[in-house]
């Protein structure tokens, strides 16, 4: 019930459902001045919630910094997934911008910086339960030839906070005592948060590595700061998300 309440929640406080229910509403409404300030109303919020320099402003104050690392090498670094859409129709494994997660273990695996990957998710569609990532990702790594030898999969887990309980008991059967691990969590700059406070909550105090990072350098230039663009709506669903999904999971003691 959580895990659908959490996706009902998301899409009724996302910028672009009310600028759809403001549009709407002009759309029906027969009052001359109503309407006029309804139009006002979704004129502003199109330049307010399709401002890139607002965004950015907005997402700089809730992802973490890029990284805290305080070990060169690491026994475990666990990924989080959300990176794979499956066609399965065409059986085709396609990957959306958090693959930067695992673009970022990759290398510190090669460099041996990392002696074992923990990869961790399952099934985040409501529809389709059975298209699980853990599944998806080891069969992709094996068909292009990636080969990880210490690679482990944990592959129930739908939201963060079963991304952390069940990484722990993967971990816990695999390991006789984790204290004395030097554990790196790997995800989103903008997950982290959250991600974060799951893990200290199932006991564990890893370092983290922020990837896919949205703000990026502050910049002052004209089309920047004053031009809408479409594509922002999302960044303001990915935010509003993520701090609904934090203060949620706070609510609820999963942190």
């Amino acid at each position: 019930m959580f895990f659908i309440l959490s996706k009902i929640l998301a899409f009724l406080l996302s910028p672009f459902t009310y600028l759809v229910g403001l549009l709407t509403w002009v759309y029906f409404t027969k009052n001359p001045i109503k309407r006029k300030k309804l139009l006002i109303a979704s004129i502003s919020l199109v330049f307010i919630f399709g401002n890139n320099f607002i965004l950015d402003e907005a997402i700089r104050l809730w992802e973490k910094p890029l990284s805290e690392t305080r070990a060169d090498k690491y026994d475990i670094a666990i990924v989080l997934g959300g990176m794979i859409i499956y066609d399965a129709k065409n059986d085709i494994t396609r990957f959306n911008s958090s693959v930067d997660r695992l673009l970022q273990a990759l290398p510190k695996i090669k460099k041996g910086e990392i002696k074992h990957l923990l990869f961790t998710g399952g099934s985040g569609d409501i529809y389709h339960p059975e298209n699980k990532e853990g599944i998806l990702l080891a069969r992709y790594l094996d068909e292009a030839g990636i080969k990880i030898d210490s690679l482990l999969i944990e592959n129930e887990s739908r939201n963060t906070y079963e991304n952390a309980l069940f990484s722990r008991k993967l971990l816990q059967t695999k390991f006789k005592d984790l204290s004395n691990k030097k554990i790196l969590l790997i995800t989103s700059a903008g997950h982290m948060r959250r991600s974060l406070a799951c893990f200290k909550k199932q006991g564990l105090s890893p370092d983290y590595l922020c990837s896919n990072r949205i703000a990026g350098p502050r910049k002052f230039e004209f089309e920047y700061c004053f031009i809408p663009g479409a594509h922002v709506f999302s960044g303001w669903t990915h935010l509003t998300h993520e701090v609904l999904g934090y203060w949620a999971y706070k609510l609820t003691g999963k942190i």
